[in-house]
């Protein structure tokens, strides 16, 4: 069995990657499995979804804890603890990165088991589709290819299955699928070798007791904590506050929709910038202007 693992952040597609490679499997005569997981969260919100690939019927469920193919399709989250898309690979594992960086320097700045596969998406999904965040096609292609299980056929008639369901033109299903075979043709089949698996035994049948509702409902009676969720990992750029252009007419804290700007005893506005969510609406309605965004990428420092 082929496990897959596919790590992005909200809006980037990585669910609809993990079925398109799902759907190419199965057009390629095996057995196919592909679901995401993620909750409430926004754009921008780290996501995982997984793809199993068999021959014979998958009888495993639930999420992927080791994987033997990890696609990982935005390099921002490689360092970031809460995400950790390196958990669980091993040396066994394939893992491809969507990154201008080299794999070697990746490889030993992040402790990884082996030699990653690289490759830069952004300007192929930018050169054909003009924009370099849409990663279902050509991470769902990268997939596909290392896999060596599904053709280039099978990939293409799974995009317009998929994307065709949301209600995409033909023209736009055609870029798509340019966008498939440039992806297929940069990258070559990945060598898997064959773990030992312990074969599945089924459990003794347990007769659930019914309990009190205050035991057995999802009531929440704890204080509320979400100040411990550290949301500032959602975004992908950030406001920069630049204090000499800054009037301190507090515009951007009456503004800010998650109350992440408060007033310093200077009367200085402040960002938090571990529960910023980068929705930069505060550079949107800053009258002087002086709110910048940077890139995620880019230096704290310039913050």
């Amino acid at each position: 069995m082929l496990r897959v693992r596919l790590h992005g952040r909200g809006g980037q597609g990585i669910k609809t990657a993990s079925q398109i490679l799902g759907s190419a499997a199965f057009l390629a005569g095996h057995q196919a499995q592909d679901f995401p997981l993620y909750g409430a969260e926004r754009r921008g919100a780290p996501i995982v979804a997984f793809a199993r690939i068999d021959d014979a019927p998958i009888l495993e469920r639930g999420p992927i804890a080791i994987p033997d193919l990890l696609l990982i399709g935005d390099d921002t989250l490689l360092e970031d603890p809460q995400v950790a898309p390196a958990c669980g690979a091993d040396e066994w594992t394939t893992i491809f990165i969507n990154t201008e960086q080299e794999a070697l320097k990746l490889k030993d700045r992040l402790s990884l088991p082996g030699l990653p596969v690289v490759c830069s998406l952004g300007p192929l999904t930018r050169k054909h589709l003009g924009d370099p965040r849409i990663l279902s096609v050509s991470l769902a292609a990268a997939g596909g290819r290392l896999s060596g299980r599904v053709s280039l056929d099978h990939l293409n008639e799974a995009i317009d299955i998929e994307l065709g369901a949301l209600g995409l033109d033909r023209q736009t299903l055609k870029k798509n699928q340019d966008l498939a075979a440039e992806v297929f043709a940069a990258l070559s089949p990945a060598v898997f070798e064959e773990r030992q698996e312990k074969p599945l035994v089924a459990g003794q049948l347990k007769v659930l007791e019914q309990q009190e509702v205050a035991q057995a409902a999802p009531l929440i009676t704890a204080t509320g904590n979400m100040q411990e969720r550290k949301t500032g990992n959602w975004r992908v750029q950030h406001p920069v506050i630049d204090y000499g252009e800054c009037n301190n007419c507090l515009i951007c804290y009456a503004r800010c929709p998650e109350g992440v700007i408060a007033a310093d005893a200077e009367g200085k506005p402040v960002i938090d910038y571990d529960h910023c969510k980068g929705c930069l609406i505060c550079a949107q309605e800053c009258p002087r202007h002086a709110i910048r965004t940077l890139w995620e990428r880019e230096s704290h420092e310039q913050r």
